[in-house]
């Protein structure tokens, strides 16, 4: 089975990629950026063939279609920061709705001219729903972007809803929610802290954490479920097309730092600081996952102290490497 994963070198692409080589029968094929490192993958060289592209260049897009000819792709590149997108929309809306349209339309090409066309996982995000009226929120609830990066996402989301209805692309939509783990980068708050922890631990940081807003509440999916999560959407089918990914359980931020000075045996003062919060965030974000769990059996395994472990060990064994 030849798989493509586009943004592979990527932090849920790395972890995509691991899970995907260990199924048999497994041709694992990804894209990543024009001269953009590569070490979240370096680990697995020599297992997967790696394509150098531009997700907005179509037909770069295309030719790898032709040459790998997939019979399944995860489409993860694209900008997934939400303070990168206030500062840049233009780009963000190039790399997330031209990237995916590059990809959808490399799909129905395939379809057209080899009969055949993929089975397609495109990733959008629970920021589609923006500020919830009802919780928890399942695939029927509102779409309302708040933001640049959540009106990008809710943007590919609906095209790639279009292709399936007009064209006959099998594709999927999946909105997942926070999610976590080694090799996520500290641009995200739980990354954040965990690094933040494991500079306190080495002694390079005062027991002090920098920390936005503690009191809002979100729902924490480990990776390793997310990307299994996302096989099991490509490998079941479905009357549905679009589904969301959450773990069903919501805590606050505050939570979180508890939960690191367990793991760490490190206590702390937290310094809540206005730079570090977005204006207008929603108190409380829960999802349901029941339609997943409906049409894949797929539940969530991996328990949130687990994941936060996970992410302390990474940064203390990054920085130690630094020295």
């Amino acid at each position: 089975m030849r798989v493509l994963v586009t943004g592979i070198d990527g932090f849920v692409g790395s972890h995509a990629a691991e899970y995907l080589l260990g199924i048999d029968g497994m041709e694992l094929h990804g894209t990543h950026f024009l001269h953009q490192q590569t070490g979240n993958i370096d680990h697995l060289r020599g297992r997967i063939t790696l394509h150098e592209a531009d997700i907005v260049d179509a037909e770069a897009v295309r030719s790898i279609f032709k040459a790998v000819r997939p019979d399944k792709v995860v489409h993860l590149a694209g900008q997934a920061y939400v303070p990168t997108a206030l500062r840049d929309p233009y780009g963000t809306f190039s790399v997330n709705v031209m990237g995916g349209v590059a990809v959808l339309d490399a799909a129905r090409r395939q379809a057209e001219e080899r009969g055949t066309g993929p089975d397609l996982l495109l990733v959008s995000s629970g920021e589609v729903y923006g500020k919830p009226r009802l919780e928890p929120i399942n695939e029927e609830s509102p779409v309302r972007p708040e933001n640049p990066y959540a009106a990008s996402k809710a943007s590919v989301d609906l095209i790639g809803q279009a292709y399936r209805r007009t064209f006959g692309v099998r594709v999927s939509v999946v909105r997942p929610f926070n999610h976590a783990g080694p090799r996520q980068s500290p641009v995200f708050v739980s990354s954040d802290f965990g690094r933040q922890f494991a500079l306190i631990a080495a002694g390079k940081n005062e027991p002090v954490i920098h920390a936005g807003n503690i009191d809002v509440r979100r729902d924490f999916t480990d990776v390793r479920d997310v990307v299994r999560a996302y096989w099991a959407i490509l490998t079941h089918a479905s009357e549905h097309t679009v589904f969301n990914l959450c773990s069903g359980r919501v805590v606050a931020i505050r939570d979180l730092i508890d939960m690191f000075q367990q793991v760490s045996g490190i206590r702390v003062t937290v310094r809540t600081e206005e730079s570090r919060t977005r204006g207008g965030e929603a108190p409380l974000i829960a999802g349901s996952y029941a339609r997943l769990r409906e049409a894949t059996g797929w539940e969530p395994m991996i328990p949130l102290e687990k994941t936060l472990a996970d992410v302390f060990a990474y940064w203390t064994a990054e920085i130690d490497s630094r020295g």
